[in-house]
């Protein structure tokens, strides 16, 4: 399974407190990157760091 914490995609609800995925992952593929089969389709590294190096 993907690294979540670093995706683009796990985002912080400031009303439940908690993070969450946003991406439009079906039961299907859930359960397969569950059994370890396949990463997430949906991964995307977050570019927090790509802006900074595009500043240098």
């Amino acid at each position: 399974m993907s690294d979540c914490e670093r995706c683009s995609n796990y985002v912080y609800d400031e009303i439940t407190g908690a993070y969450y995925c946003e991406a439009p992952i079906d039961q299907d593929a859930w359960e397969r990157m569950l059994e370890g089969k396949k990463d997430c389709p949906y991964y995307i590294e977050d570019g927090e760091y790509k802006t900074v190096n595009k500043q240098i």
